[in-house]
């Protein structure tokens, strides 16, 4: 029987797979496979299947503009990668403080005593807990029952709280919890955090009932406890930019500030999602708190890397200067419905596609707002969704990621950068 040798497999699939990997998965195949067509074509397979998985640069045509399959929050990466003086004082020649100047000006942005950053917002909840528990001996958490929450990827409140060593105590009901349920539960569980969660991925509506932060601010100080907001979602952006943009769908979202103002002790919110940057956990607060939580054995395990600090204080320095428009997810959030309608319009203006442009709606996502859409035009292709149309925006250059309306595909421009426009247009072009 003919034999193929690994090398002339290997060559027989072009591929940008470095080649040490494709001769590694030509070994593979030839190990399971001696028949030499069935061994080109599997191992074919199998390399243009993992150099589809390879991280790149993707349009994001879905009209969920925090997608969190494709990495929540854009951003422009900046930094070069290079050195950076991250933990370096150059004023003294010595060893400095991590990351001084970004918690220096985020905390004077927020007006909170103290800050810090850590990998994810997840990381937030259980350092803090942890630590809190460990400094002033707390036994117990107490929190809602309408706010025990499960996000993406598994997490699940309880889950995390019995890691934590804590015991959670759950008050009221899932619609109704009010102010006596919470006094009742300090009386009865002395050494208690208070902890309110942010519904951000869902929400309870009808016959309800929930107690503020400003309540519970008024009640903690009775019963020496500490109250911790994980508010999630992190809304900053000064009001009147929301004002002069026209963007009205934030106006019942508390932001970091509201609830620091309130009475918070500690307001912990992600730095990828209404923040608008790049994935990390941000924790806002009391400086002794602040300082419990980093001088916590556990906090290098979850700290934040140089590139995630610069990229976080790049986008503080927009907040700051009043240069939102500048933050990616504020770019798209404010882009009106008759110009989104333009930029269709000429990305459709040279192709012989059956089309139509209809009203629809676009999403925050990312876990948040649950019950909040935007208005946006929709390009809608007039052709069957097929596989092969699909693998046509899937695997061009730069990938596009379309969604479906009834069984077509759609383009939400919400979700895409105007320099991105020539790329679907190209694509559509092909048709």
């Amino acid at each position: 029987m003919e034999n193929i040798s690994v090398n002339e497999l290997t060559d027989s699939t072009n591929s940008s797979l470095p080649r040490e990997i494709k001769v590694a998965l030509a070994r593979e195949v030839l190990s399971q496979e001696e028949n030499i067509e069935k061994a080109k074509e599997k191992f074919s397979e199998i390399v243009k299947n993992l150099e589809q998985k390879k991280q790149k640069e993707v349009v994001n045509a879905t009209g969920t503009v925090l997608h969190t399959n494709l990495g929540r929050s854009p951003n422009n990466i900046s930094f070069s990668g290079r050195y950076t003086n991250v933990e370096y004082d150059l004023k003294n020649y010595r060893r400095g403080i991590r990351n001084e100047y970004l918690s220096s000006a985020l905390s004077s942005f927020l007006g909170c005593e103290g800050i810090t950053f850590v990998n994810n917002n997840a990381s937030s909840l259980y350092l803090s807990l942890r630590a809190l528990a460990k400094s002033y001996e707390f036994q117990n958490v107490i929190i809602s029952r309408g706010e025990i929450i499960e996000i993406g990827g598994s997490y699940r409140l309880p889950e995390i709280i019995k890691e934590t060593g804590l015991q959670m105590i759950e008050v009221g009901t899932t619609n109704k919890t009010n102010l006596n349920d919470y006094t009742r539960a300090l009386k009865d569980f002395p050494n208690s955090i208070i902890l309110k969660v942010h519904r951000s991925n869902y929400s309870i509506s009808g016959f309800t009932e929930e107690v503020s932060i400003k309540e519970l601010s008024d009640i903690k100080e009775n019963y020496e406890t500490v109250l911790i907001h994980d508010l999630g979602s992190g809304l900053v952006v000064d009001r009147k930019f929301l004002e002069v943009n026209h963007i009205d769908i934030f106006n019942n979202e508390t932001s970091v500030q509201n609830s620091l103002d309130d009475g918070s002790d500690l307001v912990m919110f992600s730095g990828d999602k209404l923040f608008g940057s790049v994935q990390s956990g941000i924790i806002a607060g009391k400086s002794k708190l602040i300082e419990n939580i980093k001088n916590y054995s556990l906090f290098r395990t979850y700290r934040c890397s140089p590139l995630t600090l610069f990229e976080l204080q790049k986008t503080v320095a927009h907040y700051i200067n009043k240069d939102e428009l500048n933050i990616p997810f504020w770019y798209l959030v404010s882009q009106n419905y008759q110009s989104l309608k333009m930029r269709i319009e000429n990305i459709v203006s040279e192709s012989s596609i059956k089309f139509e442009i209809e009203e629809g709606t676009s999403l925050i996502g990312g876990g948040t707002l649950p019950d909040v859409t935007m208005t946006s035009p929709v390009l809608i292709i007039n052709e069957e969704a097929s596989s092969s149309l699909l693998d046509m925006f899937l695997q061009n250059e730069i990938p596009i990621i379309p969604h479906f309306y009834k069984n077509r595909i759609c383009i939400d421009l919400r979700s895409v950068f105007e320099d991105q426009d020539k790329i679907i247009k190209t694509c559509l072009n092909k048709l």
